[in-house]
């Protein structure tokens, strides 16, 4: 509805921010969540978003990572790939990595296995990483 009535998606996120703001999240948790959130929204939460993305730091960011992750490794430019959670900032999937876990890519793989195994890890380490977040905050 915002592009249909000609809104930017700034101010889709400002929109957004503002009817979250009021339940005062001490974590909002990006997981499967497919729109790049501008510096405008960001600025709202101080530092409290995390996101889970399938791949390892400054490795196939963006969207479609473990596709991207699987091809390399077919043309032999990769061995294994893996599954972050980090802080998020304005730049995409660059945020501090809370924690990071290797994943293998087996030469017998079809793309469905290494999703299934990534996905199984993702389930994992995205509980693992709201508690390092609050870990964190308290030490702070």
């Amino acid at each position: 509805p915002y592009k249909d009535a000609g809104k930017s998606r700034v101010e889709y996120d400002v929109d957004l921010a503002k009817k979250i703001k009021p339940y005062n999240p001490d974590l909002i948790i990006l997981a499967g969540w497919m729109h790049i959130l501008s510096e405008d929204f960001l600025k709202y939460f101080d530092n409290h978003i995390i996101n889970l993305h399938p791949a390892l730091p400054n490795q196939f960011d963006g969207a479609n990572a473990i596709k991207r992750a699987y091809e390399a490794f077919k043309r032999g430019e990769i061995a294994n790939t893996g599954v972050m959670v980090h802080k998020v900032v304005p730049e995409v999937d660059k945020g501090q990595p809370l924690l990071v876990e290797e994943v293998p890519i087996l030469e017998s793989d079809t793309l469905d296995d290494l999703e299934e195994r990534i996905h199984s890890v993702e389930h994992r380490l995205i509980v693992k990483g709201v508690i390092e977040f609050f870990r964190l905050s308290e030490s702070n």
